[in-house]
């Protein structure tokens, strides 16, 4: 079956793996929605400084675990997760400041 990732930013901030779900419960409705939206998320990230947008791609669009990307950057776990979630929180102001969330 085929599965695609769904990413909101409150589960990237709260889950340690994204929710996936089967991509036919979408509606077409919401499959214009979630593309929409993925679009605008991308478009924050590329905001973001390099190190920030950097960590949150590993984390969340290539699955890796803090230990190993701080084996990577030679970063302490609890330093990446800081990093991580200072972006996280610049995404979700910069979508709230839009009007899109």
């Amino acid at each position: 079956e085929v599965y695609k990732t769904i990413l909101s930013i409150d589960e990237m901030q709260d889950a340690e793996v994204p929710t996936q779900i089967k991509a036919d419960e979408r509606t077409p409705e919401e499959a214009i929605e979630f593309g929409e939206l993925k679009t605008q998320i991308i478009e924050s990230m590329k905001k973001l400084p390099k190190r920030e947008r950097e960590l949150i791609e590993y984390k969340f669009f290539k699955e890796k675990k803090l230990r190993e990307i701080a084996e990577e950057f030679d970063i302490s776990q609890s330093r990446i997760s800081r990093i991580i979630q200072s972006g996280l929180d610049k995404i979700k102001k910069d979508l709230k400041r839009q009007g899109i969330i």
